[in-house]
């Protein structure tokens, strides 16, 4: 029996045993085809990309087209495929499964090798390369201007910043943060991968790269990814506003032909992303070039009809919608955003001989009804043209800016004869750009005067180490004025000259200072950088009247480059106030530019009736009317022409221009518009616009009145927020932001002398804006100094002011008001013209002057009592 029952039990077992072994090898087998059949469908899926991708290819690649240049390789099929997947890769649809930075550094480095791409450096030579400045630190790259040593080429160093945009989209696909720190690498491959391959006179050169890691780190040596480019300016509205016309002419085309080579390029037809104006740089060859390269786009916009192909900030051009792309679309969407932009500034102001053409021009890149191949013959044909015109070309014409008017030395110079002989202004004028240009140079009345040399620098050479150094090559202190740095130079025995990398030496109020201990070398060429040499000393290479040449040069000049230093510098802040501006006059995403192109190339068509602001006294016209061809936001305006005796159409611009000089943005978008009888004739409406403007046009060809933005309906009454203060302030309180723009606006009424019904203030959301500017230099006894006792004053309009001051001591301005009626006259109005109430432009600009002299004698006390930290904001 226990036999029978020790068989059974045994029995029972081996059979339970064999069914447990039965479903292991069962799993095993059912497991190890699903995972043969994902390897396949996963290999198959891989197979069909490279298949697709290989068919887009075959419609870009010509195996022949790009091997002109023999330092570029050769593009073939296979290549192509290899760096468009590459590129892909780089821009991962989840941050969360995308390799990591590191892994994907390693990809690039052996695929660039492979496919031929190597770089012109070895990561040694990049660090040993010496930085002489920090251009920019910001969330997203470090950026360095250094030297090449040996052949002293300057160079700028591009580097990985901690990227936290980047890092927010990474940590919301996964929770990994020491992934996700370093995964903004991602968009310095794409520049180096990009810069490696598309290889074009418009595109910056990149000199050299390093790729060893995904490491962040201030020291060259411990970061993981840098690319080496060669050095250049950034492309700004001032720089632009004082390069002559030809150079103008000569960047367009470049720029047209940087289009092209994109329609066309080695990975097919690129789509700039994000692109802006300070993307591009203009190099010491006079050659403008695109420098920003990490944002691409290489496919068409996929559509199934026309609807879809869109572009919703250029709704009149036509793109077509075929075998499921839109064609051209990334041509066009780049010819859409530097076309406002760019292209817009560099043919701004042409010469008379070819205003017609390059106005027809500028039309169609608007509406995107021309390519780029198309714009390099017109262009191309206009230059030649202007060439042949010859000795009835004036050298001057084209050579201003309508949009910036920057003062021009050449045409100052031009004019400047014919006021002397014309009126006493012209003897005033001459003194006191004598005053102004004597207090520019630092005087020489003792040992311890300097030299002064504009964008140069002894880099690398006479450098020294001091107690009060934050580094152990060289004494690097930093100063708050430049009469601290010529202290500190003073009080040194061991220092002989000094460098400031700054703006505007004469108004920063925190710049790096390098001490050199010799001056007898010779200044190498050195952007952002002024040097000073203690006179005692004599500069090598450099003749002593070569040197006093440079620093006598017209004050004209000088305010000019104080202008355009000081408008590099402040380019943030001007774009945040100048995009609030826009937003509330309900323009949202419309640049100030945009809308003066794109309205000089319109009409009136109608108009609504005279406009609620004209006073029933007022000699001409305030009309509401609307224009042909434009969106709904943009169709509504104001045509101002005013005679007085309350106001003035050149009061409103005279107002305007000073806003602009100071970067305020407090004045509605303002254009010059003539008006011809054909031009009235054309307008619909009732009577009164005939009425009112045609008495007024008489005989003449033309009426120059204004175009601004007319009031939104938004747009409310308010009252000011800012206490008046009868004394200066005892304690500093910080203002808030809507206290802070009110301060400006009522800087810009006081500056103006607005006449103003008391607290009658228009605006949204406590931003209060000048749409009654016709009503400037009306109220000439209005004192509004109260409201600057509060001890807070705006730092991008302290530093604009600096550059019109008599003296770099003291608080005088002198030339403010006469950089305004400069501007008013570079449109093509007279002395003459300039005439509000019984004021002739030398009394206009004396009350400008007078005026911010006031505040800025308030402010300077302010920064005296309490520190420039507490007072500037």
């Amino acid at each position: 029996m226990r036999c029978r029952l020790r068989y059974r039990s045994g029995w029972t077992a081996f059979l339970f045993i064999f069914t447990i072994i039965g479903v292991i090898l069962t799993y095993k087998q059912v497991n190890d085809g699903d995972s043969k059949s994902d390897r396949q469908n996963k290999e198959e899926r891989h197979r069909l990309n490279v298949v697709e991708m290989r068919q887009k290819v075959k419609q870009i690649v010509n195996p022949n087209k790009y091997s002109v240049n023999q330092d570029i390789p050769l593009m073939d099929e296979d290549k192509t495929v290899r760096l468009r997947r590459l590129l892909s890769d780089l821009y991962p649809d989840n941050w969360g499964t995308a390799k990591d930075a590191d892994e994907m550094a390693y990809d690039i480095k052996i695929q660039l090798s492979d496919l031929g791409y190597e770089s012109g450096l070895s990561c040694k030579d990049i660090d040993y390369i010496r930085i002489s400045q920090a251009i920019k630190v910001g969330s997203k790259k470090y950026v360095d201007r250094a030297i090449l040593r040996p052949q002293n080429t300057e160079v700028v160093i591009k580097s990985q910043g901690n990227d936290q945009e980047t890092k927010i989209k990474c940590m919301k696909r996964v929770y990994d943060a020491d992934k996700c720190h370093n995964m903004g690498n991602y968009h310095l491959m794409r520049e180096i991968l990009l810069l490696s391959i598309l290889k074009h006179p418009g595109i910056v050169n990149l000199i050299g790269f390093c790729i060893r890691g995904d490491s962040i780190n201030y020291d060259i040596k411990k970061k993981g990814l840098l690319l080496v480019l060669e050095a250049g300016t950034p492309v700004t509205p001032g720089i632009l506003s004082y390069t002559q016309w030809d150079t103008r002419m000569r960047f367009a085309i470049q720029l047209a032909e940087m289009l092209k080579y994109l329609e066309e390029s080695p990975l097919g037809s690129v789509e700039l992303l994000g692109i802006r104006m300070d993307d591009f740089v203009t190099t010491r060859e006079n050659k403008l070039k695109l420098v920003d390269l990490d944002d691409v786009n290489l496919d068409e916009k996929t559509c199934q009809s026309d609807a879809d192909c869109k572009i919703p900030t250029a709704s009149l051009a036509h793109i077509s919608c075929e075998s499921g792309r839109c064609k051209d679309w990334n041509a066009k969407n780049n010819m859409q955003r530097v076309g406002a932009s760019l292209f817009n500034e560099l043919l701004s102001n042409p010469p008379s001989a070819i205003s017609r053409g390059i106005n027809e021009l500028k039309q169609s890149i608007m509406l995107l009804n021309i390519t780029a191949n198309q714009i390099i013959p017109k262009l191309k044909g206009m230059q030649t043209e202007t060439a042949q015109v010859g000795v009835g070309y004036d050298a001057n014409e084209g050579q201003g800016h309508v949009k910036v008017e920057m003062v021009q030395e050449r045409v100052e110079r031009h004019h400047a004869d014919q006021h002397r002989q014309e009126n006493q202004h012209g003897q005033e004028d001459q003194h006191r750009q004598e005053e102004i240009m004597a207090n520019r140079i630092l005087p020489q009345k003792k040992s311890g005067d300097y030299q002064r040399i504009e964008q140069s620098n002894f880099p690398g050479q006479y450098d020294y180490t001091c107690q009060s150094s934050r580094v152990l090559w060289g004494c690097v202190i930093t100063v708050h004025s430049l009469g601290e740095a010529k202290n500190f130079c003073n009080t040194d025995p061991q220092c002989r000259s000094f460098v400031l990398f700054a703006s505007n030496p004469d108004g920063d109020a925190l710049m790096t200072m390098v001490a050199k201990n010799s001056g007898t070398g010779k200044p190498q060429p050195n952007v952002g950088a002024t040097l000073f040499i203690r006179s005692a000393a004599s500069v090598q290479g450099v003749p002593v009247n070569a040197v006093n040449t440079q620093t006598t040069a017209s004050a004209e000049m000088m305010v000019s480059e104080c202008r355009a230093r000081t408008w590099n510098a402040n380019t943030e802040a001007r774009i945040s106030r100048e995009r609030r501006l826009m937003t509330h006059l309900g323009l949202k995403g419309v640049s100030e530019d945009n809308w003066k192109l794109k309205v000089k190339m319109s009409r009136i068509t109608r108009h609504t009736g005279v406009d609620k602001f004209q006073l029933t006294s007022t000699v001409g016209a305030r009309f509401e009317v609307e224009l042909a061809n434009l969106e709904k936001p943009m169709k509504r305006a104001v045509f101002l022409y005013e005679k007085g005796p309350s106001q003035y159409h050149i009061a409103h611009l005279l107002q305007y221009q000073l806003d602009r000089i100071l970067g305020l943005y407090q004045t509605p978008p303002t254009v010059v518009w003539p008006l011809t009888v054909a031009d009235m004739a054309d307008v619909s409406g009732d009577k009164i616009w005939a009425e009112t403007l045609g008495p007024l046009l008489g005989n003449k060809d033309e009426i120059k009145g204004l175009l601004t933005t007319s009031m939104p309906r938004v747009i409310q009454e308010g009252e000011l927020q800012i206490k008046r203060r009868s004394s200066m302030t005892k304690e500093v309180v910080q203002f808030s932001r809507t206290q802070k723009m009110q301060l400006e606006y009522t800087f810009l009424w006081f500056l103006a002398k607005v006449a103003l019904e008391k607290d009658t203030h228009y605006g949204y959301k406590g931003h209060f804006i000048h749409f009654m500017a016709d009503g400037a230099f009306q109220d000439l006894n209005i004192n509004l100094l109260g409201y600057f006792n509060n001890c807070q004053f705006p730092n991008v309009v302290y530093k604009a002011l600096t550059c019109f001051k008599c003296s770099s001591k003291g608080s005088q301005i002198c030339s403010l008001g006469h950089e305004a009626m400069q501007r008013i006259l570079s449109h093509g109005f007279t002395n003459r013209d300039i005439k509000i109430q019984d004021l002739t432009p030398n009394e206009l600009s004396t009350i400008i002057n007078d005026a911010a002299t006031s505040v800025m004698s308030i402010v300077d006390t302010c920064i005296k009592n309490f520190g420039r930290d507490k007072v500037l904001y």
